[in-house]
């Protein structure tokens, strides 16, 4: 049976107001790799990839069993695996994609905060009023700029990882975790709960003072443990490719 598989790549953008955003470092480059890898080695064996990635993410070669889907932020991220896990079989899922870990909330100024909280600090906490703040800017349209003490308040994204495997329990799940400038001890620690939290079948940890030029450190982590070690992308592909569908 040929296989479905999905591959998220490079970093979600999250909208300030409707010129601005917030985004990452990511470059889609592995995943773009991993993706390239897969089809040299295993065309045949694969049905379709659906190609999730962001506007300005590194993209595969073509290719008629690419699906490329067009990704924003992490709530269009969320919509989408959710679309694409409800209606298709899903056999592989490789989830390299930096997604942030914050969107905006409200954007409001210093002045209009102070002033929510004095006419209102009679009834509740401060820290409740800055959660509910109602004295904020519109955000869809450019917020000028002129505006003083501009602040803004951020709110946790959805964590698409954690519903992938609720979703689709035989898909084989494989999660990448980032970090910087920690032990080889920390980084498979801190792998590995990502690991069992989100019931991967495998996780990629890497450290960002391992990646640059043709340097690309990683720890290849499954229940067993440390299984593999790359150094470069190229390995990082040709590993993974391995284990989904052996040598």
């Amino acid at each position: 049976m040929k296989k479905n598989i999905i591959i998220t790549a490079g970093g979600t953008e999250e909208n300030i107001d409707n010129v601005r955003k917030i985004t990452n470092v990511a470059t889609g480059k592995l995943g773009a790799l991993i993706c390239n890898k897969l089809l040299k080695d295993k065309e045949s064996l694969i049905n379709k990839i659906y190609y999730l990635s962001t506007r300005t993410a590194e993209k595969p070669v073509e290719n008629k069993k690419i699906e490329f889907i067009s990704i924003e932020g992490a709530y269009d991220l969320k919509e989408k695996v959710q679309y694409l896990l409800k209606n298709d079989k899903i056999d592989y899922f490789i989830h390299s994609m930096a997604v942030s870990d914050y969107t905006t909330d409200y954007i409001t100024t210093a002045s209009l905060l102070a002033k929510y909280i004095e006419e209102n600090n009679d009834k509740k906490s401060t820290l409740e009023l800055i959660r509910e703040n109602k004295n904020i800017l519109d955000i869809n349209n450019k917020i000028s700029s002129i505006e003083n003490d501009l602040i803004i308040k951020l709110k946790p994204t959805p964590k698409v990882i954690s519903m992938i495997k609720d979703m689709s329990p035989e898909t084989y799940l494989v999660g990448f975790k980032l970090l910087n400038n920690v032990s080889k001890d920390k980084l498979y620690e801190v792998a590995d709960k990502l690991r069992i939290k989100n019931k991967c079948d495998l996780v990629i940890g890497n450290d960002l003072t391992d990646i640059k030029g043709n340097l690309h450190k990683a720890l290849f982590i499954t229940n067993d443990g440390v299984i593999k070690k790359a150094n470069s992308k190229e390995e990082i592909a040709l590993y993974l490719v391995n284990i989904l569908f052996g040598n």
